[in-house]
């Protein structure tokens, strides 16, 4: 087990939530790395097949103190400031797909020994800042293990689902797989969509599903920050600010720049790649960018889409919200 881990944080929220662009701003804090979604790889194949190479499957399930030494290897790895599975051309992927090939009892202790010693000669960083997109029903067993800072990052769910839709983004198989729906989701009241539900509908009933899970694991742990992707927006310095102080981040010239100047940064997916658009120049221009992102969701969804989803969100606790935004807003004593 990896000692306890000052200066880990990890960032956990639903896909398209602004993760991306929070994540960056944090790492300008001095000594900071980040590593963006380190078990976000080959996803959708494991839900294909059933069989994980290089990824753990969409959603992994854990509980505390469950064996997991790949997954444990790859969390690992991502507090040291590296992406265990970023080797994805080449030869680089030709060796790890043989790696996640060899027989579990040679491959889980040469995985915990690789990661061990990449970790005795990486450069030290006093913090590393690390993003996940897929963690809502394993996070409880990172946190018992590595003991990073939570952040639980939230944003409108009319917004996410703006997105999802645009992207043709899913959440793979949440609404039906047993071991989310009968251990997590339903013990929070929370049943499964309507048979036939149209993809408006799903999209909604997924990112509420999610959203309620994060909720209950804020609610379970109250050092976790839950901080909301809109308040962001509006008063950035203001917001990443208590941030900053509630993670012992410390603030640096960069951070201002970033803020100030960077706008918004959002992920695109073209052609399988990732790439990022930086969309401001200037600090009026920056918060106008950012601004727009609140109410992205009005010219992006139609009517129809608007009243589909609020009837779905409806019938969770908070309307797809991990909590409603003005019950986060005013930050802990």
């Amino acid at each position: 087990m990896s000692d306890p881990g000052a200066g880990r944080v990890l960032v956990v929220s639903s896909p398209r939530s602004g993760s991306t662009w929070t994540l960056r701003a944090l790492s300008c804090a001095e000594g900071t790395s980040f590593v963006r979604e380190p078990d976000n790889v080959d996803t959708a194949a494991s839900v294909q097949t059933g069989v994980t190479r290089l990824g753990f499957g969409p959603y992994p399930v854990l509980e505390a103190g469950d064996a997991a030494p790949q997954y444990a290897a790859l969390w690992d790895l991502a507090f040291q400031g590296r992406r265990a599975l970023a080797l994805r051309r080449g030869w680089g992927r030709r060796v790890t797909r043989a790696v996640f090939r060899l027989p579990r009892p040679v491959r889980d202790p040469l995985l915990k020994v690789a990661a061990r010693g990449l970790g005795a000669v990486a450069p030290r960083r006093s913090h590393v800042v690390v993003s996940s997109v897929m963690a809502h029903f394993s996070v409880e067993w990172i946190y018992e293990r590595f003991h990073p800072s939570i952040v639980v990052l939230q944003r409108d769910p009319l917004n996410i689902a703006s997105s999802w839709l645009r992207l043709n983004v899913d959440a793979f198989d949440v609404h039906s797989r047993p071991a989310i729906v009968e251990r997590h989701l339903r013990p929070l009241g929370v049943e499964p969509p309507p048979h036939g539900a149209s993809n408006v509908t799903l999209v909604g009933w997924w990112i509420g599903a999610l959203a309620t899970q994060l909720g209950s694991l804020v609610d379970r742990h109250p050092d976790w920050i839950l901080a909301t992707h809109e308040d962001l927006c509006e008063a950035a310095e203001t917001r990443f600010g208590d941030l900053y102080d509630r993670l012992g981040l410390i603030w640096t010239p960069e951070t201002e720049t970033y803020l100030r100047e960077g706008g918004y940064i959002e992920p695109l997916f073209r052609g399988g790649e990732n790439t990022f658009t930086a969309s401001a120049v200037g600090i009026d221009e920056a918060s106008r960018v950012r601004r727009e992102q609140v109410d992205a969701w009005r010219t992006r969804l139609t009517p129809d889409q608007q009243s589909e989803l609020r009837t779905i969100l409806a019938t969770f606790p908070n309307r797809g919200w991990v909590r409603p935004r003005e019950a986060s807003s005013a930050r802990p004593s």
